[in-house]
């Protein structure tokens, strides 16, 4: 008759070997981005093999493979043993290595305990007796002394691993204490049920139930190290972010979660989403960094500037995450606050405007005249000069003007009135200026013009609109009822026909200048000598 509680123990431990079995397959696919995950693979692997033993021993089997399925059962207990301590140590510390003394360790010994069982029949230090038995449990094992031995050893690797979980969770910050309290409470389940079965007389007999503890143990490891994802970046990444460092500092895992945050960090995400919760961990990094800061990242790293949110302005650095073997982990984003800086190039770049603007403005000041604003000769004579040496191409006309009688309206009406009337025949002429025309006042009252483009008809033409508008003017004096009209003099050239260059065709003009008031005043005189009367 089949026993019930068997049929029930057989299927428990089909299910827990296929969830060990699944639990190694997703293991062994994350073994390249994480270093706990091949300590995990051993693990479950072993529990695998551990739970599969369970399922034949829940039936009547002959003595010979009951003790065949006995010794493979101790494979599976060292090894898981082993794993669970290595998977500790990476979770711990994802650099480390065993050296000698640990491979003697985790390995001698587990070999001493596997030769002990296999030559057991001989010597009876393992089990000193097994009953067969008419009924489930079908044996009744009683142990010997190196069973014992064995058993100790074991709650020493695992005590050992326990110990380095506690001191890490205690030392660790609270987002790697939440992580490494999941794995103290997966140790906890198989201690707790190993010491119960330990205390009954039917261990290791059909009746074992610790390879389903250590089922639920290998489950909350996996979820901890896989679903969470945080032991694979956290250990590492902690080595270098620290809570007191103003920086803000983000790290995301391969998966784009984030995976840990310092304090910085979390108040400069807070100004972006206020609406998310306070811990980001565990949240898509999308949420938070820009598709700049997740996408495609160069070995060496990448560095940019941003403006985050508002008036907060970040130095973006970003960084990879390997481990040993160059295997890549994650990424570490560090955004500095360069508010001040940036506001301070900005108020630099004021002020260089600012000073720009200045600087060209005192610059046309120096080339302006302070009473008619004018250009002056300063600007007259490059600016001449160029115009001119386009002669080549198209005649260039050019127009001395000089005001009659100067000096006697500064006689006497004074020098405010002489003034004035300057001011009034610069206004004339600078309306009368076509666009690429120069007007400057190069003289006390001598202005002179220069025309691209006339010819000896339009530059006549020109100069006589300008001598009859200037003629027209009415320039009061003071307060009083009389009134200045002002005559000038003008004197043209043209080049290339009256100078080759500016100096030669101003000269030319000067004399035309000096014909004109020789004959009378008032009137416009070519270089050629005939006089445009008026």
């Amino acid at each position: 008759m089949i026993d019930p509680l068997a049929t029930a123990l057989c299927a428990a431990f089909v299910v827990a070997a296929l969830l060990n079995l699944v639990t190694a397959v997703i293991a062994w696919r994350h073994r390249a981005t994480t270093p706990a995950a091949g300590a995990l693979v051993g693990a479950a692997a072993s529990l695998t093999l551990w739970s599969a033993v369970g399922a034949p021993l829940s039936f009547p089997v002959g003595r010979a493979v009951h003790d065949a399925l006995v010794y493979v059962s101790f494979v599976g207990i060292l090894g898981a043993v082993v794993s669970l301590y290595l998977l500790a140590r990476f979770a711990c510390d994802p650099h480390f290595r065993p050296r000698r003394r640990h491979t003697a360790f985790l390995a001698g010994v587990p070999a001493a305990v596997l030769l002990a069982v296999a030559t057991d029949p001989w010597h009876h230090l393992v089990f000193s007796r097994i009953v067969p038995l008419d009924r489930f449990p079908w044996f009744r094992d009683e142990f010997g002394p190196l069973f014992w031995v064995h058993t100790a050893w074991c709650y020493l690797v695992l005590g050992l691993a326990f110990r380095r979980l506690v001191v890490a969770w205690w030392h660790g910050s609270a987002v790697l204490r939440r992580q490494l309290g999941l794995l103290l409470v997966a140790g906890v389940v198989p201690l707790a049920g190993n010491v119960v079965v330990l205390a009954g007389s039917t261990a290791l007999s059909g009746r074992d139930l610790t390879p389903l503890f250590f089922t639920v143990t290998a489950l909350l490891d996996a979820y901890a190290l896989l679903r969470a994802g945080l032991l694979r970046v956290v250990p590492v990444a902690r080595e270098r972010v620290l809570e007191t460092v103003q920086d803000a500092i983000v790290v995301v895992d391969t998966g784009g979660s984030v995976v840990d945050v310092n304090g910085a960090g979390r108040r400069y995400l807070r100004t972006r989403r206020p609406d998310l919760p306070d811990d980001p961990v565990g949240l898509p990094a999308s949420l938070f960094l820009t598709p700049r800061a997740l996408g495609e990242l160069p070995p060496e790293g990448l560095s940019y500037a941003i403006r985050y949110a508002g008036d907060l302005h970040l130095d973006v650095r970003i960084s990879p995450l390997v481990d040993r073997r160059g295997r890549e982990l994650g990424r570490v984003v560090v955004g500095r606050d360069v508010t001040e800086l940036v506001q301070a190039r900005e108020r630099l770049e004021e002020q260089v405007a600012v000073a720009e603007e200045l600087r060209a403005r005192l610059a046309e000041e120096a080339v302006r005249d302070p009473l008619t604003r004018l250009h002056n000769r300063r600007h007259f004579d490059p600016a001449a000069a160029a115009l001119v040496a386009g002669a080549h191409r198209a005649p260039v006309g050019m127009l001395v003007l000089d005001v009659d009688h100067f000096k006697q309206v500064n006689d006497t009406h004074g020098h405010a009135t002489g003034d004035r009337v300057l001011v009034e025949i610069a206004r004339v002429l600078a309306a009368s200026a076509r666009p690429g025309d120069l007007v400057a006042r190069t003289g006390g009252e001598e202005f002179v013009l220069v025309l691209p483009g006339a010819d000896e008809r339009v530059l006549a033409a020109r100069a006589e609109q300008l001598r009859a508008a200037c003629a027209g003017l009415c320039v009061p004096v003071d307060d009083t009822a009389t009134a200045v009209r002002p005559t000038v003099s003008i004197g043209t050239a043209v080049a290339p026909r009256d100078g080759a260059d500016a100096p030669a065709l101003l000269a030319a003009a000067d004399r035309a200048l000096y014909s004109a008031k020789a004959a009378g005043r008032d009137r416009v005189v070519a270089a050629d000598g005939a006089a445009a009367e008026r």
